[in-house]
């Protein structure tokens, strides 16, 4: 198997009206790279994004792990596509599915984890991201699926109603406050 069959699988499927899979992914990488280029005219930038910005990227993977992570975070969904009854498209379980997809691609395990790990930062709570921290994550995986998180929410506000609707402010808080956490973690003195 190569890339341009995966490629073409994540084409196919429709991550949202009007966007594939592989769009999306692409999407969520352009606004990482705006993010960490200070190209920001449309993002709501957290606190601590600015305050540790610095500290931040310089403990990132290399530029080509980062952009095989986005690209590919959902490239399992066509594999796990269900439609509801009421004509809802769903993709249970769709991280660890698209690392597993990824993997018969491509043996890079820091990748495949990435993409295993993609909405743990959307969805863990407190506790669940402590736990994250201190037994799992390196600080590269920590900051990278961080400001992932953050490029993809504002990727996925294009789509809907902007950065000011009720659905971007409730999941960017939530990764606001994740940021707070794992910021504080790793630069703050313990």
């Amino acid at each position: 198997m190569n890339f341009d069959t995966l490629t073409k699988s994540m084409l196919t499927c429709e991550q949202t009206k009007g966007q594939s899979v592989f769009q999306h992914g692409q999407s969520v990488r352009e606004h990482f790279l705006d993010l960490i280029e200070d190209r920001l005219d449309v993002f709501r930038i957290p606190e601590w994004f600015t305050k540790y910005k610095e500290k931040i990227t310089s403990n990132f993977y290399s530029k080509d792990v980062v952009e095989q992570y986005l690209v590919f975070h959902d490239c399992g969904k066509p594999n796990c596509k269900t439609i509801d009854n009421e004509g809802k498209t769903h993709f249970p379980n769709h991280a660890e599915v698209s690392k597993e997809t990824y993997l018969k691609y491509d043996g890079n395990v820091t990748v495949a984890n990435l993409i295993g790990w993609d909405m743990v930062v959307h969805t863990a709570t407190s506790e669940e991201i402590k736990r994250y921290l201190e037994n799992v994550w390196t600080k590269q995986d920590a900051l990278t699926l961080l400001v992932a998180a953050l490029a993809e929410v504002h990727s996925n506000a294009k789509l809907f109603d902007g950065i000011e609707s009720v659905s971007f402010k409730s999941k960017w808080k939530k990764i606001d406050k994740r940021g707070n956490q794992i910021c504080k973690h790793f630069f703050e003195e313990k």
